[in-house]
């Protein structure tokens, strides 16, 4: 039997580096799980963090954010640049960035982030590293979009891409695709073996109270950064969300590093551009992208090795 794109990609994942090269391009500021996911991704000794972009809304104060995180976790080497703020599809006003009020520092006295943009900055990695780079989408899928637009072998430089966005159950207009439905188009139909875990999966690993204090209780500067930003969150986050946060983004590392916790099904994945359904993901019913879908996790599992790696 022929092998898929995605079981070729794999394949070379596990049996031909011991090292993943990533780059996270997020949308750090407002929901907690991209900075338990940066957080994750240092902590995680499969992956060798090459890079960071920032989109969606003030990119430059999310580049900020993610660089005072690496500055505590000792990673000032790792490049931040900010990304396009705009998406490519308007469907609503970005987010703010509440989690910033972390920053109490003049902004002249932190780490200097990088002066090109989010997309050029994948583009100069994904072209250092051509068929080794993974980028790991925890954001709208603007800047890879733009970088794909801007440079087009980039496709066949970049390995693959694990994006927390879309669905593999019934079709839905999740957060990172209805901000940025056209660059979601972009994105899956550009030929890149795409792994995508969908909110279906996500919502069902969530962190407990005595979860948040066993960060509480480890009292390293990491895990005091980490326990001060869910605290802002809580905070300030929507009424409507629970107390403690799902860990929607650090799933994309447990897919790279353990991914014998989820289980994955091929499928076609098509983002609705048009009409009343704009920013709608569709999978299964309707022609387009294959990409290999999570339909299953170990949800306890994966919690307690997202837990086990946060605390170092």
């Amino acid at each position: 039997m022929s092998q898929s794109p995605f079981d070729q990609a794999m394949r070379v994942s596990q049996f031909d580096s011991d090292t993943h090269l990533v780059m996270l391009d997020t949308d750090i500021g407002d929901d907690i799980d991209d900075a338990l996911a940066l957080a994750l991704a240092l902590r995680s000794p499969e992956i060798e963090l090459i890079g960071v972009t920032t989109v969606f809304g003030d990119t430059h104060l999310r580049a900020r954010l993610a660089k005072y995180v690496l500055h505590v976790f000792e990673r000032n080497d790792i490049p931040v640049a900010a990304g396009i703020p705009a998406p490519l599809l308007a469907r609503h006003r970005p987010s703010g960035v509440p989690q910033a009020a972390i920053l109490t520092t003049d902004a002249n006295d932190e780490p200097a982030t990088s002066k090109c943009s989010g997309p050029e900055l994948i583009i100069e990695k994904a072209m250092a590293y051509p068929g080794r780079l993974t980028l790991l989408c925890i954001g709208p899928l603007t800047n890879i979009a733009t970088a794909l637009l801007m440079e087009p072998h980039l496709f066949m430089a970049i390995r693959n891409i694990i994006m927390m966005g879309g669905t593999s159950g019934i079709p839905w207009p999740d957060w990172n695709v209805r901000s940025d439905a056209r660059a979601a188009q972009i994105v899956l139909a550009a030929g890149i073996p795409i792994t995508m875990l969908g909110w279906n999966i996500t919502t069902r690993c969530q962190l407990k109270a005595e979860d948040i204090q066993r960060l509480r209780n480890k009292n390293t500067p990491q895990t005091r950064l980490l326990s001060e930003l869910i605290a802002i969150w809580q905070q300030h986050r929507p009424r409507w969300q629970p107390v403690y946060p799902f860990v929607h983004d650090p799933l994309t590392i447990v897919a790279l590093c353990a991914p014998e916790l989820l289980r994955f099904q091929e499928m076609t994945a098509r983002a609705l551009v048009h009409g009343p359904l704009r920013g709608f993901m569709v999978p299964r019913l309707m022609n387009g992208p294959l990409v290999n879908a999570a339909v299953d996790i170990q949800a306890e599992k994966a919690r307690e090795w997202v837990m086990e790696r946060l605390l170092g």
